[in-house]
């Protein structure tokens, strides 16, 4: 069955094209274990609402109500969306702060998407593996909810990250092993108690809220979209999800054009940027090890999808060492005020790779997604080599200054 003739509101199987109902609680096909996606009648929201028509509404992520899966009037909400999007100081590109969002990360769109449906489906428990954004943000909204939230995550996750889950009320598990492990972990749990599982891997809501980026960073600009939209790519939700906020905009008319995406991953764990670059299937990372903990996934089950939307939009991928994670993440707090968590300080490593190798163009309107704050992990900037960065040249242009 096509596109066209799905039903408003079914989750369509990426796998096998069969239709599911939105009111079963389903995390992937039933059928063939394929990713599920939400479809919309976009004739019906052409004729409900026009860009022209956004300008009164609330400034966040809700203002796209049509073309969110559950009803805006129950939505659980802590005002996420429409974060700054700022020209970088030297210029000809833009930085997108999703870092401002309500818990520090871009994680919030999914969050608030993912805990409304939970409601909606009347979940009783939620429960979520992550290193450490995505469990944060899970957490806050179920708080919101009134939900108790249940947290499986790697051993090696930032303290600072779980310990802000449990200022929400989370329980927090920790799981020795890979980010993989602590998944299996998650899912036998889920499965036995009958909790909502909230994983941005599987559930075909999270990418829903990511899509309003996509959204977003056109209207900002006058729905006229950017050259180039490049993300720091772990699960690959927010990439996958912005690429389909901006096939829907392109089939309501809004825009005209899509963006190239870009894909940066760590060296360290670059299973989709390693495929996109050789020509090949994704393989799994068996020993990942990066500064990025955030983009540590070792076998990103939405691979696949960020490796079409690559291919669709004319982008490409690119991998960054944690040494030029890290000089990144200096160079955005000291050049543009913007203190960043590492694993976003990637996607601005990657830009500059690509600005250096031609893949991206001077000439080219650029956005970089920042998605995740520096306060998030700031023992990361207390690590030897970063500290030394920062603080050696003050140290001894003061220590002449006073002997002087």
């Amino acid at each position: 069955m096509g596109a066209a003739e799905l039903r408003e509101g079914f989750l369509v199987c990426l796998g096998c094209g069969r239709e599911h109902s939105p009111d079963r609680v389903l995390y992937t096909c039933p059928n063939c274990g394929g990713l599920l996606d939400p479809r919309y009648d976009y004739e019906s929201v052409k004729r409900e609402v026009s860009p022209s028509q956004l300008a009164g509404r609330v400034r966040s992520m809700w203002r796209y109500a049509e073309l969110l899966p559950t009803d805006a009037k129950h939505a659980v909400t802590l005002g996420e969306g429409f974060t700054p999007l700022v020209e970088a100081r030297r210029g000809g590109f833009f930085f997108k702060l999703e870092f401002s969002s309500p818990t520090g990360s871009f994680k919030d769109r999914g969050s608030s998407v993912l805990i409304s449906k939970a409601v909606e489906l009347k979940a009783r428990a939620t429960a979520i593996d992550s290193s450490g954004n995505a469990a944060a943000s899970l957490s806050a909204y179920s708080a919101k909810a009134g939900l108790p939230c249940y947290v499986f995550a790697p051993a090696y996750a930032s303290p600072s990250k779980l310990l802000q889950s449990q200022s929400y009320g989370s329980r927090v598990f920790k799981v020795e092993g890979t980010r993989r492990d602590t998944y299996e972990v998650a899912t036998a749990a889920y499965t036995r108690f009958g909790w909502y599982y909230c994983g941005f891997q599987t559930n075909p809501y999270a990418s829903e809220g990511m899509k309003t980026i996509g959204y977003e960073v056109c209207e900002q600009l006058d729905w006229k979209p950017p050259d180039w939209i490049v993300f720091p790519v772990g699960t690959g939700s927010g990439l996958v999800g912005c690429w389909k906020g901006l096939g829907e905009l392109l089939k309501l008319g809004w825009i005209h054009r899509t963006p190239h995406i870009g894909c940066v991953q760590p060296e360290g764990c670059s299973p989709i940027a390693t495929a996109f670059l050789k020509s090949q299937a994704i393989q799994m990372v068996e020993k990942p090890k990066t500064i990025a903990e955030g983009l540590m996934i070792a076998k990103p089950l939405k691979g696949d999808l960020v490796l079409r939307a690559l291919k669709e939009t004319g982008g490409s991928a690119e991998t960054v060492s944690d040494g030029e994670i890290a000089s990144a993440g200096v160079e955005l707090a000291r050049v543009e005020g913007l203190f960043v968590e590492l694993s976003a300080a990637a996607s601005y490593a990657g830009l500059k790779k690509m600005l250096d190798s031609g893949k991206i163009s001077p000439r080219d309107r650029v956005v970089c997604m920042l998605t995740g704050s520096g306060l998030k992990t700031p023992e990361a900037y207390a690590e030897q080599t970063v500290r030394a960065e920062l603080i050696k040249p003050e140290v001894e242009e003061v220590s002449k200054a006073l002997s002087g």
